[in-house]
């Protein structure tokens, strides 16, 4: 089994517009299908991250210039991830289908390389 990435993007005014409840109810969206992948021996671990804060690292030459962000120039940011278990791309997928972030922003897919230790 391979490990892949899973990074959810979204537009972070997407859920701006919506009620306590309703938000309760997409988060519990997101456990069920969580609970759904480690039952099924798939999940490694997942978190949201934070919608605020952030830094950027960038380096030119010997200086490495540090910024606030990520900042929404871009249309999607991305507000948390899944690492799962699957065999190849198609595999991961066929998880990634039935994900309830789908219905709210994009989902990259992300093979992750094992490096020698």
């Amino acid at each position: 089994m391979s490990r892949f990435l899973l990074l959810l993007r979204d537009e972070p005014s997407t859920f701006a517009h919506l009620s306590p409840a309703e938000m309760q109810a997409i988060i519990q969206k997101y456990i069920a299908w969580g609970n759904g992948l480690r039952d099924g021996g798939r999940l490694i671990g997942s978190d949201k991250l934070t919608h605020s804060g952030g830094r950027v690292a960038r380096q030119s030459g010997a200086k490495t210039t540090i910024t606030d962000g990520p900042f929404t120039e871009a249309r999607e940011v991305v507000g948390g991830f899944y690492l799962i278990q699957a065999k190849d791309y198609d595999d991961a997928m066929t998880v990634v289908r039935d994900c309830p972030h789908l219905a709210f922003g994009s989902i990259e897919v992300r093979e992750i390389e094992e490096l020698e230790r």
